[in-house]
């Protein structure tokens, strides 16, 4: 008894076969350090333009899923207005009435608030402190390995 393999449905319906699917995520698996720096730096070195561009692409496309659902969201600035108010305090009068809408809200909810926090906090503040703190916890066991080298020596 042979066994035949189920067809492709996703090449059916897409064009492209499971199997260039699972191949491309494993390259993306496989870069994901590489990436994953990449996108950081990018956006900790470009933090304006960083948060302007993710603030006005989520909102095109929160505009765009949302403009014939939505009642609440008749312009671009609509969307514009509620995209804002997930990068920060969370509140609006809009919610999202879509699949596609919620999924961009999350995504908004979930990466906004920390790229805003990136645009408002100085550059590097928490690094430089951590190395002024460290800086200090190493010239003081420096002192007490002094202090112990005097003392073994009495």
């Amino acid at each position: 008894m042979t066994q035949e393999s189920a067809p492709d449905m996703l090449k059916t319906f897409t064009g492209i076969s499971s199997a260039q699917v699972v191949e491309a995520w494993r390259v993306v698996v496989d870069k994901r350090g590489e990436i994953e720096s990449e996108i950081v730096e990018r956006l900790t070195r470009y933090p304006m333009e960083s948060l302007a561009g993710f603030l006005l692409g989520t909102s095109a496309a929160f505009y765009l899923a949302e403009r014939e659902a939505n009642p609440k969201i008749k312009t671009f600035v609509d969307a514009l207005y509620y995209i804002s108010t997930c990068l920060s305090v969370g509140y609006a009068d809009i919610f999202a009435q879509t699949q596609a809408g919620r999924a961009i809200a999350t995504l908004a909810m979930t990466v906004g608030p920390s790229l805003t926090s990136e645009l408002l906090d100085p550059p590097h503040r928490a690094a430089t402190a951590s190395d002024v703190g460290q800086q200090v916890m190493i010239e003081r066991l420096d002192a007490i390995l002094e202090e112990l080298r005097k003392r073994n020596v009495e």
